[in-house]
């Protein structure tokens, strides 16, 4: 996961104002999908993740854990598929819980479920999917990370000026 990051970061030009990213909860979806990937998918999956995909799973389920006993701490991925497509039953029984869902067809009650999703799992941080649903998503990946925290000293505001050098 620290690779990954490492590597986006490496990718990015500076920003004006700076940049914050990690790959703490993009890398789980990146291990589910791993786990169900073949071929060259499969390889830069791999690579992306940095361990073998037959272990990706179990690797990605003890990280949502490890992250969900963090106090103020909270991961989730969720995949949602079309009706019809198809997914091998052993690689959906590898995902966690409540993480796959189907779309009904609808496209705005599955807006509206995608969204409740989001709310949800950001404890209302991120209130809408950042995606709009239409007849002709097949599938739509998501991870969600929040971290709900309290500095032990407040931070003062106001500048500082050093006493030497340039």
């Amino acid at each position: 996961m620290n690779r990954l990051s490492g590597r986006w970061a490496a990718a990015l030009p500076a920003g004006p104002g700076g940049t914050v990213f990690s790959a703490a909860c993009v890398w789980p979806l990146l291990a589910f999908l791993a786990d169900g990937a073949a071929g060259p998918a499969r390889d830069e999956l791999e690579d992306a993740l940095g361990l073998r995909a037959d272990g990706a799973a179990a690797a990605a389920r003890g990280l949502l854990a490890a992250m969900d006993r963090i106090r103020g701490s909270a991961a989730a991925v969720g995949l949602w598929a079309r009706p019809g497509l198809p997914l091998r039953d052993a690689w959906v029984s590898g995902l966690p819980g409540a993480a796959l869902g189907r779309f009904t067809g609808d496209d705005a009650a599955d807006q509206a479920a995608l969204d409740a999703w989001a709310a949800e799992r950001t404890g209302g941080l991120i209130p809408e999917m950042p995606v709009r649903v239409d007849g002709a998503a097949l599938l739509v990946l998501a991870a969600a990370q929040t971290l709900r925290t309290r500095w032990l000293r407040p931070f003062d505001q106001g500048g500082l000026e050093p006493e030497d050098g340039p």
